[in-house]
């Protein structure tokens, strides 16, 4: 059973309430814009679990999507928690573009876009064991 619903993150819906209302010429509209259509994709990455998920039995399993949780001095975000008697899942769901290569020795992950530039992105999960959430 979905006990929180996913919703359209407070952050695009204020990007673009902005974008609305700002006029096109304006010198941080592009940056803005750029931002929005991460984001927007990071949703759209999200949303491709709920058909899978909505094959699991209701019976069984609690789902909440959109965590935002404390450890006491920090908070964090998950994206989705799948709860059941037995075992808890955090699904952190990510849409990149191009190849993506696991370092396990830098602990990185590196991305290979179409335009052949490199980009090394920290695995968010290894800041969450590190912030202390057990």
């Amino acid at each position: 059973m979905i006990v929180k619903e996913r919703t359209i993150p407070i952050k695009i819906q204020k990007i673009e309430a902005l974008l609305r209302r700002i006029p096109k010429s304006h010198w941080k509209r592009a940056e803005m814009e750029a931002d929005l259509a991460k984001r927007w994709a990071g949703f759209r990455g999200e949303q491709t679990l709920d058909f899978p998920l909505s094959k699991l039995l209701e019976k069984d399993f609690m789902i909440f999507h959109g965590l935002r949780l404390s450890n006491g001095k920090h908070f964090f975000q998950i994206d989705t928690l799948l709860l059941t008697t037995y075992f808890a899942l955090v699904l952190e769901v990510k849409n990149y573009t191009g190849t993506l290569y696991f370092d396990p020795l830098l602990n990185q992950l590196i991305q290979t876009t179409p335009n052949r530039k490199l980009r090394d992105m920290p695995i968010q999960l290894n800041r969450l064991a590190s912030s202390g959430w057990k």
